[in-house]
């Protein structure tokens, strides 16, 4: 069985344990399955940094979490979350055998192993995009029982691109169970639905059917971080926000964000977020270019786990211009000033947290952090609905 580490002891027993108290954070197992056995494969949804300790806090048995490897290149929290909490690294946004290696000795070692397979937070509380066929092949390389977990309320509570947290509860509801006997027998079309089945989270869906209370009376702030198009005029990062209001600072149409997250507005023709984030992700690959804005870092790096990171400036401008990312350097540049990045050359584009965007471009690992208000979403909105779309299709025909 999985031991718990001593800084985890600690955590559960402190923040955990007001967590709990309060009822901030609660669990419930709908799946019937005996979470004190084990070892178990975790599939979360992922909606926010703080899911592995509000998991933590209430499941009863330790889980290793699969993290982001850009994580364990800072000394500190390599520190602190691979060797104090056990986490796996994994290299997002590409296939990483050393993570599965590492998996699998886990499980051998009595482990329970938790994994998004989202690979990053949802934004507008809809489940990011999974291959849920990818998905059920890795389940069956393990020969291990698999149990799907939602977080209800997390992405309510405090959503990826807000400002401040509301005062709301999370529920860790264990909704499924699959042994690893079914796993085994069901076909990988069979398994693969079933993993969506009872892995599907959209949080417009679920406020529907619950007390929806999750009080803050500046809810709207920061949703110029997922916003990042006008809809009444088309104009790019023109969004601002402030208490409850969403305005257009180029024809001054005004949103409310009332207290249920949807949207009341005469200006624009969406009531969800979900319906305005989907509108502008379709119409982002049609811009010809993004205009010039400043970034706080600019480090680059390799595909290895525990390859170190070199900052080269911490003072940039990035612009978009004829699918090239152009990257400028201050005068306190440590190399080479000016960066051309073709999109067409990029393998893969992620966003960690503070408005980082991570990237592979002809096999060199790039980190661009943009300002703290900025919007780092467009850009890989941009590389998939674009770049990544014309490639599939290039490899199809």
């Amino acid at each position: 069985m999985s031991r718990m580490p001593f800084l985890i002891r600690i955590a559960r027993w402190t923040y955990g344990r007001m967590l709990r108290a309060n009822g901030k954070v609660s669990l419930r197992n709908e799946s019937g399955a005996d979470l004190k056995k084990g070892p178990y494969l975790y599939l979360i949804n992922h909606v926010g940094i703080m899911d592995p300790v509000m998991l933590s806090a209430v499941l009863p048995q330790h889980v290793r979490w699969v993290a982001g490897a850009y994580l364990f290149k800072n000394w500190f929290l390599k520190l602190v979350i691979g060797r104090w909490c056990t986490a796996i690294p994994k290299q997002q946004g590409r296939r990483d055998l050393s993570m599965i290696r590492n998996i699998r000795i886990a499980f051998q070692n009595g482990d329970n192993v938790g994994l998004f397979p989202e690979g990053t937070r949802t934004w507008d509380g809809e489940m990011m995009p999974v291959n849920y066929v990818s998905l059920a092949k890795f389940t069956r390389m393990y020969k291990v029982p698999v149990l799907l977990v939602h977080l209800e309320g997390g992405y309510a509570h405090h959503p990826r691109w807000a400002d401040f947290k509301r005062k709301g509860k999370v529920v860790v509801n264990v909704k499924y169970h699959l042994s690893a006997q079914q796993i085994e027998q069901m076909p990988v079309e069979t398994l693969s639905e079933t993993l969506r089945d009872y892995m599907h989270f959209s949080n417009d869906e679920w406020k529907q059917t619950v007390d929806y209370s999750y009080v803050c009376d500046r809810r709207a702030e920061g949703l110029q971080r997922l916003l990042y198009m006008c809809p009444k005029c088309n104009s790019l990062d023109s969004m601002s926000t402030n208490g409850n209001r969403i305005t257009c600072s180029s024809c001054g149409a005004i949103t409310v964000l009332d207290d249920m997250d949807n949207l009341t507005s005469v200006d624009i023709p969406f009531t969800t977020l979900r319906e305005w984030h989907e509108w502008e992700a379709a119409q982002v690959c049609r811009i010809e270019g993004f205009p010039k804005e400043d970034g706080v870092l600019l480090q680059t790096g390799d595909s290895d786990n525990d390859g170190e990171l070199r900052t080269i400036s911490e003072k940039i401008t990035v612009q978009l211009k004829n699918d090239i990312l152009y990257v400028d350097c201050g005068s306190d540049c440590h190399g080479q000033n000016h960066y051309e990045l073709q999109m067409h050359n990029i393998t893969s584009l992620i966003l960690n947290a503070k408005q980082t965007m991570e990237l592979f471009c002809d096999d060199v690992l790039y980190r661009i952090r943009l300002l703290p208000e900025a919007n780092s979403l467009k850009y890989q909105e941009y590389f998939i609905n674009k770049i990544k779309s014309a490639r599939k299709q290039g490899g199809d025909k």
